[in-house]
């Protein structure tokens, strides 16, 4: 009885020993910690090459080069006296790019400005830009299918300060999941005071997250490399996984290649 009680207390001892260095585990280690800023330097120097400043008295918001001419961005973004940058690198908007200005800008004929559907705008750059590996497009979804429970990337720049009064100083990348419409009704942070349509969704790394922070509007989320988002709305901070609200892009394909086209 003796060694089967001891047996049995060692087991108990190994078991709580196990779940104890478990728990330690979830701690970063120095190393850990330094690992992870190394790949965070690496990452940022692959800054999404697509992304567009779009600077203006009123609001800043990002734009989202689909087009050698064009660019996709949000139709509630309010954009007088506009200064269009293009990101070049992780420091992409102190570089500006000279006599970049907008030709010709086109809201959704169906977005008002008391709902979030139809949330687009299309806006064409004074002259076509040279592609090369610091400026490039992001594809167009290719069907119209939903990437339910599939793992995204949101992009975006922001504050570190939230200091609006420069020009945004951090790029990043944020992994997130396509929710349900319904799960993310149900979100604890969920305050759109508008309805969530079919053509809408919303993503985030979960439903609980809620950060307070600065960053630029409309920013866009791929999933297998196209576009399937422009942030139309969000409570708290998408760039830190957040729930956002997003315009299906793949809903607007159409309208978007008529209006290129006749233009």
């Amino acid at each position: 009885m003796e060694i089967r009680d001891m047996n049995h207390l060692f087991l108990i001892f190994s078991i709580l020993a196990v779940a104890v260095v478990t728990t330690k585990t979830l701690k970063a280690t120095p190393i850990q910690v330094k690992l992870a800023q190394q790949f965070s330097q690496i990452y940022s120097k692959m800054a999404p090459t697509f992304l567009v400043f779009l600077n203006s008295e009123y609001e800043a918001c990002l734009g989202t080069l689909i087009h050698k001419q064009w660019v996709i961005t949000a139709a509630h973004c309010f954009l007088p006296f506009l200064e269009i940058n293009i990101a070049t690198s992780k420091h992409s908007f102190q570089n500006k790019i000279e006599n970049l200005r907008p030709r010709l800008t086109v809201q959704h004929p169906d977005f008002t400005r008391d709902s979030a559907e139809h949330d687009l705008m299309l806006i064409k750059l004074s002259h076509p830009q040279k592609l090369n590996d610091q400026v490039k497009l992001v594809a167009l979804p290719n069907t119209t299918d939903d990437r339910r429970g599939g793992k995204c990337t949101v992009s975006g720049w922001g504050w570190e300060w939230k200091d609006s009064s420069s020009e945004p100083d951090v790029q990043i990348n944020q992994t997130v999941f396509w929710f349900s419409n319904d799960d993310c009704k149900e979100s604890p942070v969920r305050q759109i005071p508008v309805q969530i349509t079919e053509n809408m969704f919303c993503a985030g790394s979960s439903l609980e997250n809620k950060h307070m922070c600065k960053e630029l509007a409309a920013a866009p989320v791929l999933c297998q490399n196209q576009l399937q988002g422009i942030l139309s709305w969000s409570a708290g901070c998408i760039l830190r996984g957040d729930v956002g609200y997003y315009t299906k892009v793949s809903r607007y394909t159409d309208w978007i290649r008529k209006v290129i086209h006749s233009n």
